[in-house]
């Protein structure tokens, strides 16, 4: 009888375990597809991993901020994005969170730096090249990032010399 009872919790415990990795997959795969879109202007770096392959670190314009604000090493930010023609660019840079009826595009960032001269990382600085294709070449690269609704960053996808990549 006992038996029985343990092996019900250990299916309980696997299917709340599978219930949640799908929701959390399903959720980035989401904001992915259907939260709004920005494009950024991208400058690449094309290191390779043994163990992961190929990728490419993306530094991006809006990585690089001069901002009045003088955050604490690594601290997170709130960065106001504006367009600027097909691209979106650095508005200003605020340590507090701007408002919920706020309509203008802003993400979190973590920030580095001084008053002055930012780094800024979104959490997008790595692309990793599905198996196989290789590190491509280009001479020109743009990110399409989603913007989630709790105003982070996802890359959507990369564009290289202004067509789609993978």
């Amino acid at each position: 009888m006992n038996n029985i009872k343990i092996a019900r919790w250990v299916w309980v415990v696997v299917a709340v375990q599978v219930v949640f990795l799908l929701s959390w997959a399903g959720y980035h795969q989401w904001v992915r597809s259907s939260a709004p879109a920005i494009r950024l202007k991208t400058l690449p770096v094309d290191p390779r991993d043994i163990l992961r392959g190929d990728y490419m670190i993306l530094n991006y314009e809006i990585s690089n901020a001069k901002a009045p604000v003088d955050p604490m090493e690594h601290s997170d930010v709130f960065v106001i994005l504006k367009p600027e023609g097909a691209h979106y660019v650095v508005d200003t840079v605020v340590t507090e969170k701007p408002a919920d009826g706020d309509n203008r595009v802003w993400v979190h960032a973590l920030a580095s730096g001084s008053v002055g001269e930012l780094f800024l990382t979104y959490g997008i600085e790595r692309f990793f090249v599905p198996e196989g294709r290789g590190t491509p070449t280009f001479k020109t690269l743009e990110v399409e990032a989603s913007v989630s609704p709790t105003n982070r960053l996802y890359i959507r996808r990369l564009w290289l010399d202004g067509k789609r990549f993978p």
